[in-house]
Order: structure tokens, then sequence, then C-alpha cells
């Protein structure tokens, strides 16, 4: 028999929203037969009459109760009416978090159907890079590797997001057309690629360039602790890289190792060869200094000056004489 109750929670709102346009779908005269409720501030009167009436010109109800807090006592006022359902009307609760030891809870499990939608782990960035290839598909669309890593770099584990921006891009190339690096770059925002822009220009070591973009980047105001940890991140990895033999150094196998991206790891193979471990651990160090620094109160534009200075100086070279 078809479920009549249903508890959808979890962090990833896309998900959610996919699966609620599935339900609607089923439902003859959405415009008539469809009720949203906002489940923060309820007015339980209003949710009782929906219950209860019947569907408009036939067919089936869903009722719909919004980022739902299934802690408030005065759900279990709706157990009753919940119980006595008519066999057309559906009734959904949308929720972040779900407390399995209420009795709200206990009662929608026991009577329907519970659905948990969460998104992916901080580490399961391959995870990721496979969704937005499958979900550039679904779009009409083609997105390569190198691309879908591009993207997952710049958006995060955020679905919503990436779902967005992969409409946008397949918009931009054309349905039928695989997406490439450069189109990611073309459509991602300009703070975005000024971030990676000087972080590429410290790793090679070009001041002129590092500062010109620092200050374009300071100048919209990018929050400078995020861009400390941008590159103590890709020094850190480059000294974790370094650990690995020539013979085993393979971007897959090591990022496995590591727990890093594997996009990541390729990227710092070629950069790491250009540094001395006690160079990368100096410059861990500065960066530090700088964080300590700006949080004492140092003046922001001198103080990140100063550091990428210092990180973008020549190795010292060594006097064999």
């Amino acid at each position: 028999m078809t479920k009549q109750l249903y508890l959808f929670y979890g962090n990833e709102d896309l998900l959610i929203q996919e699966k609620l346009k599935e339900l609607i779908k089923q439902i003859p005269n959405p415009d008539l037969n469809v009720e949203k409720f906002d489940g923060g501030r309820p007015d339980l009167e209003a949710i009782t009459s929906a219950l209860q009436n019947t569907p408009l010109l036939g067919g089936e109800k869903l009722v719909i109760i919004e980022r739902a807090d299934l802690g408030w006592e005065g759900w279990e006022n709706l157990l009753p009416h919940l119980q006595l359902l008519a066999p057309e009307t559906k009734v959904v609760f949308w929720t972040e978090k779900a407390d399995k030891r209420t009795k709200f809870y206990k009662a929608l499990d026991a009577r329907g159907e519970v659905y948990e939608f969460q998104g992916f782990a901080e580490w399961e960035q391959e995870e990721v890079v496979a969704w937005i290839r499958q979900r550039a598909k679904l779009a009409g669309g083609e997105i390569n590797s190198e691309a879908a890593e591009s993207l997952r770099a710049i958006c995060g584990n955020a679905l919503g997001k990436l779902a967005s921006e992969i409409d946008k891009l397949v918009t931009y190339v054309g349905e039928g057309k695989t997406i490439g690096e450069a189109d990611v770059f073309a459509l991602a925002s300009p703070g975005t690629i000024n971030t990676f822009a000087l972080s590429d220009a410290i790793l090679e070591k070009n001041i002129v360039e590092a500062l010109s973009t620092f200050r374009l980047l300071y100048k919209n105001k990018t929050d400078l602790f995020s861009l400390l940890g941008l590159l103590a991140s890709n020094y850190r990895l480059m000294l974790q890289v370094k650990q690995f033999p020539p013979s085993s150094a393979q971007p897959r196998s090591i990022a496995a190792a590591v727990g890093a991206n594997p996009y990541f790891v390729k990227k710092c193979l070629g950069k790491a060869a250009k540094f001395k471990e006690q160079e990368l651990q100096n410059n861990l160090e500065l960066l530090l200094q700088t964080d300590l620094n700006l949080k004492s109160g140092w003046p922001e534009l001198p103080a990140f000056e100063l550091l990428i200075t210092a990180l973008c100086l020549p190795s010292p070279v060594k006097n064999h004489q």
C-alpha cells in the first residue's frame, strides 16, 4: 500500500526539493491540491484544516510542512488527524534534523516513510566529481574530469550551488557539447579566479603578479584568513607529496594516502619539485606568524604584502666554498 506520511530530513536542500517535485508531479491540479506550511511558525489550526479537507476536483492532495522542528511538543496534537487521513491525502514533513527519540518521529517512522538527504563529506571529492559529471548529462551536456575537478574546487560540495553552475555551463557551451576547464573559469566569479591566480603566482614566485592580484582581492574585501588557509593547504600538501618516492608518486595513490583531492595532488607534484622541505616548513611558519599578527591587530594590507614578498623570495643558495 502506498504510504501517506513522509519525513524528509538532512542538510542537502537540493535533494529534498527534487524529491518533493517528484511527489508534486503525481498530484492532479497541483495549484489547487498542494498546500505548503511554514513548520518554523506552525499554524496547527490551518494545518489541521488542510489535512481534513478533501482534494478539489478529485484526485490526490499533498500537504507539505517545511522547516519543521520535530522537537516541538505541539506536533503531537496532529497525531490523531494524521491517523485519520483520507486515502487521497499525503503529508510531507521537511526538517533539517530529526531526533529519533521523540514521540512524533517514532509515529512518522511507524506509519510512513523516512528519507535522509545528506550531502557529500569533505573527503568525498571523487564522489562529488562523479555527481557533477552525471548531473551535466542530465542537464543535456558533458563535462570533462578536469573541468569537474575545478568546478568542485570553486563551489565546494554544496549540491544546490553545483547544480546551478552546471545549468549555466550547459547553457553557455550549448547542449550536447563538452564543458572544459576554460569554460568553468570563464563563468566562475572573479574573486574565485583571482584566489587561485594569487596562489599560483606565489608558488611560481612571481612577486609582481602576486602583489597586483592580492591588491585586487583586497579591494574586493576577500577574507584574508581564508587566503591564509588556502596557501597553508598548498604548502602542507607539497610537504606531504615530497614524502613519497618518485617511483610511487601517482596522484590518485597519494591522494588516497593523504586524504586529498587527486586534482590538487597532481598540481602539487609539479610545484613541489621546486621547493626544499625546509623552505616549505619556513613558509608555513610565515603563514602562521601572519595569522597571529593579523589577529593581534596589525594593519592588514602591509602585513599581507610583507608575507607575499617573503614567500616570493628566491630560495637561498648555499655557498659551497
